[in-house]
């Protein structure tokens, strides 16, 4: 019996078997979750995301923070809050709508998102380690079309 997901695919998709696909989800559900908690902290992994989110983009607005992490308006400004709480983010004002309150990191917060990265670099670094010069080859070609399975280049 064919699902939705699995009748609407195209040619070219279904010479992908599903069990490549669930694979594929799995590794990098898993690799990303692993890198995310390479780095121990009382930091969440949401909170965590929105500081890398802020430090990429520079200043954003709630509603906005909201938009690109794909949750409500009241659950970024939670975790706006918690951050703030915890002086690894700052509100500023706008200078031309002072009704508006981008929300920028702070120095805590740089070394923070710093401190994460590299304990993700670090963790990728050794995994990586652990393959063949073919593997890493292949891992790095894949990158492209990793980017824009994403939807991006960064």
């Amino acid at each position: 019996m064919a699902t939705a997901a699995t009748s609407t695919r195209t040619t070219r998709q279904a010479a992908i078997p599903d069990t490549d696909v669930d694979r594929l989800r799995l590794a990098v559900l898993r690799l990303a979750r692993r890198i995310r908690t390479s780095y121990e902290d009382e930091i969440t992994p949401s909170q965590l995301s929105v500081m890398a989110l802020l430090a990429r983009q520079g200043a954003l607005t709630v509603g906005q923070i909201a938009d690109r992490e794909h949750v409500r308006p009241p659950s970024a400004s939670k975790i706006v809050g918690a951050l703030e709480q915890a002086g690894l983010v700052e509100r500023t004002v706008d200078p031309t709508d002072r009704r508006c309150q981008p929300i920028t990191l702070t120095a805590a917060g740089r070394q923070t998102i710093d401190r994460a990265r590299l304990a993700g670099r670090t963790f990728l670094t050794d995994r990586l380690d652990d393959l063949t010069t073919e593997e890493t080859d292949a891992l790095v070609a894949a990158l492209p079309a990793l980017e824009r399975l994403l939807g991006s280049t960064e």
